[in-house]
Protein backbone atom coordinates (compact mmCIF):
# COMPACT_ATOMS: atom_id res chain seq x y z
CA UNK A 1 0.00 0.00 0.00
CA UNK A 2 2.83 2.29 0.58
CA UNK A 3 4.09 2.06 -3.15
CA UNK A 4 0.60 2.75 -4.05
CA UNK A 5 0.52 6.19 -1.71
CA UNK A 6 3.69 7.21 -3.27
CA UNK A 7 3.07 7.00 -6.42
CA UNK A 8 -0.31 9.01 -6.30
CA UNK A 9 1.62 11.44 -4.24
CA UNK A 10 4.17 11.47 -6.66
CA UNK A 11 1.62 12.74 -9.63
CA UNK A 12 0.24 15.15 -7.16
CA UNK A 13 3.24 16.96 -6.82
CA UNK A 14 3.39 16.86 -10.62
CA UNK A 15 0.30 18.12 -10.56
CA UNK A 16 1.32 20.99 -8.34
CA UNK A 17 4.38 21.81 -10.05
CA UNK A 18 2.34 21.77 -13.66
CA UNK A 19 -0.19 23.75 -12.42
CA UNK A 20 2.58 26.82 -11.40
CA UNK A 21 4.37 26.37 -14.78
CA UNK A 22 1.40 26.59 -17.40
CA UNK A 23 -0.23 29.44 -18.83
CA UNK A 24 -3.24 28.78 -20.50
CA UNK A 25 -5.99 28.38 -18.07
CA UNK A 26 -7.89 25.76 -19.45
CA UNK A 27 -4.78 23.33 -18.83
CA UNK A 28 -4.20 24.89 -15.05
CA UNK A 29 -8.42 23.58 -14.63
CA UNK A 30 -7.39 20.18 -15.77
CA UNK A 31 -4.29 19.69 -13.41
CA UNK A 32 -6.81 20.81 -10.60
CA UNK A 33 -8.91 18.47 -11.26
CA UNK A 34 -6.36 15.37 -11.75
CA UNK A 35 -4.88 16.93 -8.33
CA UNK A 36 -8.11 16.73 -6.71
CA UNK A 37 -8.62 13.36 -7.93
CA UNK A 38 -5.13 12.58 -6.07
CA UNK A 39 -5.79 14.29 -2.83
CA UNK A 40 -9.27 12.49 -2.66
CA UNK A 41 -7.69 9.33 -3.25
CA UNK A 42 -5.23 9.73 -0.70
CA UNK A 43 -8.09 10.64 1.92
CA UNK A 44 -9.48 7.45 1.53
CA UNK A 45 -6.31 5.03 1.59
CA UNK A 46 -4.95 7.24 4.64
CA UNK A 47 -8.19 7.22 6.09
CA UNK A 48 -9.24 3.08 6.15
CA UNK A 49 -12.42 3.32 7.80
CA UNK A 50 -15.93 3.95 6.08
CA UNK A 51 -15.86 7.91 7.09
CA UNK A 52 -12.69 8.18 5.34
CA UNK A 53 -14.15 6.93 2.32
CA UNK A 54 -17.42 9.60 3.46
CA UNK A 55 -14.70 12.52 3.49
CA UNK A 56 -13.16 11.68 0.57
CA UNK A 57 -16.01 11.48 -1.63
CA UNK A 58 -17.43 14.74 -0.76
CA UNK A 59 -13.76 16.40 -0.72
CA UNK A 60 -14.16 14.66 -4.63
CA UNK A 61 -17.38 15.91 -5.35
CA UNK A 62 -16.91 19.06 -3.96
CA UNK A 63 -13.52 19.97 -5.62
CA UNK A 64 -15.51 18.93 -9.15
CA UNK A 65 -18.59 21.53 -8.29
CA UNK A 66 -15.61 24.12 -8.01
CA UNK A 67 -13.41 23.18 -10.76
CA UNK A 68 -16.73 23.20 -12.90
CA UNK A 69 -17.27 26.81 -11.92
CA UNK A 70 -14.09 28.01 -12.15
CA UNK A 71 -14.18 26.69 -15.98
CA UNK A 72 -17.69 27.89 -16.59
CA UNK A 73 -16.75 31.82 -15.21
CA UNK A 74 -13.78 31.11 -17.34
CA UNK A 75 -15.83 30.77 -20.77
CA UNK A 76 -18.60 33.64 -19.44
CA UNK A 77 -15.74 36.31 -19.28
CA UNK A 78 -14.01 35.28 -22.45
CA UNK A 79 -17.80 35.73 -24.14
CA UNK A 80 -18.34 38.97 -22.46
CA UNK A 81 -15.07 40.72 -24.20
Amino acid sequence: MDIIEGVIGFIALLMVFRIFLTRSRARKLLYLCCLSFCISALIALYVKSPMGGIVAIIYFISSTLTSNAIAYTIEQVKDIE
